[in-house]
């Protein structure tokens, strides 16, 4: 399993580009080596041209699918080759072992898809007044969630992976829901 990894991340916007340079380099540093980085960018051309000038060790897609988030990762997923396929989002920083502990359930072959954990990383102070419960709404990892390995029912888009063979009888992820 290791170094069958095809790592895509989506972007979208010339605001975030310090946050997408921090992921692919994030990804890039893995204890586990990427079999290729894929960096989608959805429907802008200056942020297209500005990546396929900086991110020469990744293969720069301009989105040609549907606009929007499940647009660009089914761009991605077309484009890879790896036997698994894990999403990092463009403003997620991913720990230096998150490839390595996202491959390991794969050594069981009911497993169709892993998550991992996201903690938020706040601008200031997190908000007193703001619950663990309902971290979910800024896409990360919540109270309830398990917190060791177990079956879910959804995974949280910024930190997921599945295996290739899960797209091979599915139209990938469904357009119209945006970012």
């Amino acid at each position: 399993m290791s170094g069958d990894v095809s790592v895509i991340i989506t972007a979208f916007t010339d605001k975030r580009w310090n946050l997408l340079v921090k992921a692919v380099e994030s990804v890039l540093t893995q204890t586990v080596a990427v079999h290729e980085l894929i960096v989608v960018i959805d429907h802008n051309l200056a942020l297209l041209e500005r990546a396929k000038g900086t991110f020469t060790n990744a293969t720069v897609l301009s989105n040609v699918q549907a606009q929007g988030l499940s647009g660009a990762r089914n761009c991605g997923v077309a484009a890879a080759t790896g036997s698994i396929i894990a999403f990092l989002d463009d403003d997620a920083i991913a720990a230096p072992d998150w490839l390595d502990n996202l491959l390991q359930p794969y050594v069981y072959d009911e497993v169709l898809g892993v998550g991992g954990w996201i903690e938020p990383e706040w601008e200031a102070v997190a908000p007193s007044w703001f619950p663990a419960e309902f971290l979910w709404t800024v896409g990360c990892t919540y109270r309830g969630i398990p917190t060791c390995a177990a079956p879910v029912r959804n995974l949280i888009g910024c930190n997921m992976s599945f295996r290739q063979t899960a797209f091979a009888n599915s139209a990938g992820f469904r357009s119209g829901i945006g970012r």
